[in-house]
């Protein structure tokens, strides 16, 4: 019976979507005939229903039917208001544009709490909700999730109970890996399905459930359920489901190593999708197929759709998407041992993760400043507030000192002058303390948030530490381990000064390059007993101050150069001199190093260099943005400019 439904739907599918396209086109067009006529409150009543209507068919259309319903309520708090800012707020998050959804989100959210609209506040936090949840911000999810069910709950709304319920199960286990309640909220919200008989919501959390228990390795369950789930949501048509049920059955048969399936699944859901319009998730399924393609050893296939994965994710520009595209480059082109490219993209997935820790950095200290000026705006209206009682008090007193005899009135006067004295006496001690808190509050926020700088730059330079020691050892199969060893040190310890000087530094954010290439050199002198190889290096640095992001390539380039030139530059112990001079011109840092010993041959190119000093001086130029020129002059001659902030 199965196989002769889902022939029926092919061979007729696509005349049965051209009849219902056919009706829709046809109600709107009526709809539109009527708004020639109609009054405000008639228009705005027929743009819900084009929004209504597009929504599932046409989302760009209704989008601008939705922007055209809102210019008709412009600052009007109705609930046709909240409407429109909703379905904005959706169709944004449809487009991967989550700021701007997060901002009618917002406006909905002000509009429900203006109205006293309970329901309408509980929607609105349940959709900001999701659009932290793909902006990757979950306990900010999490917490709007909560507060969405604790209203539904009073309102006893059952059918956004069971909704939200599944939300909470999603971000637990898929967000948050913590299946235990991940599973506990999953269960309700089939309970709650199978009882109000909500097929689609019900498919859908079976869909959640397969995905907790493939991050728990249970493939035999995960299956079981996964393809209940699409039975259900092919009898509903419900796209977005199917699309996630293949995708996950693709996963599943990857894990168990039979990848033709895999193939024959994700190939599925990368068609549907493509009917329906590209999306960010597009480049998930491109990225599925390459990974397979790439266990399958097919290269030409693994690297079309590696290619069709970057090329999506460039075009959405969603983060989270671009940094898993950047990460699975990097260990494609390692595995390939095409070194330059997968260094490449580690700069860029590095890049991408910093983007997304500064951006998430820079919301936290706006929130913060917000917070801190809602709470001196709040004493500022208390202080205002107990002024005008004392005003009103002494008009009070005016008014019956005229009754009362003159002793009276003195008597009293006396008093009041004796209250409001104490009073402002007391109010100024107040103010004292609460602006001595703000400020202790708000530097400890601070430096939270600077600690939590520090630590990820730590982790950053791990990683690099971990990459550079994998090239080391890729590059120096003819070296000793005890020259191996050597350059290993030279470029940790690199690394290891920028962290002491900004452990001792007062500014958390900059570090004087002159100090820091200070203690590089006695590091060299040292490491290298330069006095006995007869090297003098001198150096004439300017007083410039450098962020972490332009000092850790800036150290590396000049352990490589000096490293170089002591080993290669001065022949049968003769020494010589090695310079190295750093200045500032406006916005740029110009980094001159030049040694006299025997120079480059003459058809030396460093882009055409295979040795791993080179290339990472090539490299780590590039991620500080910043050019490089060599020459012989006669000796080795490096001059390297890069653009600084002011």
């Amino acid at each position: 019976m199965k196989r002769v439904v889902v022939h029926f739907f092919k061979r007729y599918g696509s005349l049965f979507f051209l009849f219902f396209y056919a009706s829709v086109t046809a109600q709107t067009d009526s709809l539109e005939q009527k708004l020639v006529t109609a009054s405000k409150q008639e228009k705005i009543e027929i743009y819900k229903q084009l929004v209504n209507t597009y929504s599932k068919i046409e989302i760009d259309k209704a989008l601008d039917y939705a922007k055209q319903g809102l210019e008709l309520v412009k600052d009007e708090y109705t609930k046709s208001t909240g409407f429109f800012y909703l379905r904005m707020g959706n169709f944004y998050n449809d487009k991967s544009e989550h700021e701007t959804a997060l901002f009618y989100n917002k406006k909905m959210l002000e509009v429900a709490k203006r109205l006293q609209y309970e329901l309408g506040v509980a929607k609105s936090y349940q959709n900001i909700g999701v659009t932290y949840v793909k902006m990757g911000n979950y306990n900010r999810a999490l917490d709007y999730y909560l507060k969405a069910l604790g209203i539904y709950q009073v309102l006893e709304e059952e059918n956004f109970i069971v909704g939200i319920t599944g939300n909470i199960g999603s971000l637990y286990s898929c967000r948050l890996k913590d299946y235990k309640n991940g599973l506990l909220y999953y269960n309700k919200a089939l309970e709650l399905s199978k009882k109000n008989g909500n097929e689609e919501f019900r498919a859908h959390i079976l869909g959640a459930v397969s995905e907790l228990y493939m991050g728990q390795k249970e493939y035999t369950k995960a299956r079981n359920v996964l393809e209940e789930s699409i039975s259900i949501a092919e009898k509903i048509n419900a796209i977005e489901i199917i699309i996630s049920g293949y995708n996950n059955l693709s996963l599943i048969n990857i894990e168990e190593k039979k990848f033709n399936k895999a193939i024959e699944y994700t190939k599925k859901a990368l068609q549907i999708q493509l009917e329906r319009g590209s999306s960010e998730d597009i480049s998930q399924i491109y990225l599925t197929l390459g990974d397979i393609y790439d266990k399958l050893e097919n290269i030409e296939a693994a690297t079309s759709y590696y290619n069709k994965a970057l090329l999506a994710a460039t075009e959405t520009k969603a983060l989270p998407q671009l940094s898993k595209v950047y990460q699975a480059l990097h260990k494609y082109y390692d595995k390939k041992k095409e070194y330059k490219k997968s260094y490449e993209y580690l700069l860029k997935y590095n890049t991408v993760k910093d983007s997304l820790f500064s951006e998430e950095k820079h919301k936290q200290l706006r929130e913060i400043q917000a917070k801190f000026d809602i709470e001196s705006k709040e004493k500022e209206v208390e202080i205002l507030t107990k002024e005008n009682e004392i005003k009103a008090l002494e008009n009070e007193s005016q008014r019956t000192t005229q009754i009362v005899l003159i002793t009276v009135l003195g008597a009293l006067l006396i008093v009041l002058v004796t209250l409001v004295y104490a009073y402002k006496n007391k109010q100024k001690t107040n103010r004292v303390l609460i602006e001595k808190n703000s400020k202790i509050s708000q530097t400890l926020k601070d430096r939270e948030v600077l600690l939590k700088e520090v630590h990820h730059r730590v982790k950053n330079n791990l990683q690099i530490v971990s990459s550079l020691l994998s090239l080391q050892g890729k590059f120096s199969e003819h070296k000793s381990v005890t020259e191996i060893l050597q350059e290993i040190q030279n470029k940790i310890q690199a690394m290891a000064i920028i962290h002491e000087k900004l452990y001792s530094s007062h500014d958390l954010s900059k570090i004087n390059l002159r100090t820091y290439l200070d203690n590089l050199l006695a590091y060299f002198n040292t490491s290298y007993a330069l006095s006995e190889q007869n090297i003098i290096i001198n150096k004439t640095i300017d007083h410039i101050n450098l962020d972490m992001d332009y000092l850790v390539p800036c150290g590396l380039i000049v352990n490589e150069i000096i490293a170089n030139s002591i080993k290669h530059a001065f022949q049968d112990n003769q020494g010589g001199q090695i310079s190295i001079e750093a200045s500032r011109n406006n916005d740029q840092c110009i980094l001159t190093v030049k040694d006299t010993g025997v120079g480059f041959p003459e058809d030396f190119e460093i882009e055409n260099s295979k040795s791993l000093g080179m290339q990472l001086i090539q490299g780590l130029t590039q991620q500080i943005n910043g050019s490089i020129h060599i020459i012989s002059n006669p000796g080795a001659y490096y001059t390297i400019a890069f653009n600084i902030a002011t």
